[in-house]
């Protein structure tokens, strides 16, 4: 996770579509490795998260609470 953030550490006031986007989703994947569904070692995501958020789209319609509490327990 230390290279999320160090990589996208600052959104600009002038940044073009395409950064606030990777920013987003970087921004999303801290969300779920860090804090959300963390391994062990709180440093990983795991691969089937990370194919959900290909489609932003198809991820909105995702019921991501009950996936965390599936992980929870």
């Amino acid at each position: 996770m230390g290279w999320l953030r160090n990589t996208f550490s600052e959104l600009g006031n002038d940044s073009t579509e395409v950064k606030r986007i990777r920013y987003a989703r970087a921004c999303i994947i801290e969300m779920i490795g860090g804090y959300l569904m963390p391994n062990l070692s709180r440093n990983l995501v795991h691969l089937r998260w990370l194919l959900k958020l290909v489609d932003f789209r198809a991820a909105g319609k995702l019921s991501w609470g009950f996936v965390v509490l599936a992980t929870l327990y």
